[in-house]
């Protein structure tokens, strides 16, 4: 299996799980906690960042792209049969809370800068893993230098 195959095989999965726990989220927001909720998102985001971002950038930025893709269409259409149940279960054993415009607004706003952010965590690793990798090649090149200077000195005096 290639590399991109790989990344869209998790992408897939995460956009799977992320097509049904995006419904849920959204009525936790409503009626359990909105601190919880976008916790539970944001962890869902930076657990498919961290391990997308084992592969390539292009990879890796492709393998997000998917993911959101299908997180949110799916979890729409999820949303739809999900919600009539949670709506139904919780009248039947305390109360359903529902959000007004302003905090489905809040929520989607939230949801949305919460996933978008993947991009940003995926760049800041790509950014540390370069960086990483140049102190590491200096290191390397530094090295060497010192090495070789060391050996045209000792070539420069046998010549003499």
């Amino acid at each position: 299996m290639t590399n991109i195959q790989k990344a869209m095989k998790y992408s897939l999965i995460y956009g799977f799980i992320g097509a049904v726990l995006l419904p849920l989220i959204h009525e936790s927001y409503a009626n359990i906690g909105k601190t919880f909720s976008l916790l539970v998102l944001a962890l869902l985001v930076l657990t498919m960042t961290v391990r997308l971002s084992q592969f390539s950038f292009k990879e890796a930025m492709l393998g997000i792209t998917v993911t959101l893709a299908v997180s949110s269409v799916l979890g729409a259409c999820l949303y739809l049969f999900i919600h009539e149940r949670v709506v139904d279960f919780l009248e039947s054993n305390s109360k359903y809370f529902y959000l007004g415009v302003t905090g489905h607004f809040r929520y989607y706003a939230s949801a949305v800068f919460i996933l978008l952010s993947g991009y940003v965590v995926c760049l800041i690793i790509f950014g540390f893993k370069s960086l990483f990798r140049k102190f590491r090649d200096n290191q390397t090149s530094v090295k060497d230098y010192i090495d070789n200077a060391f050996d045209d000195v000792d070539s420069n005096e046998d010549n003499q």
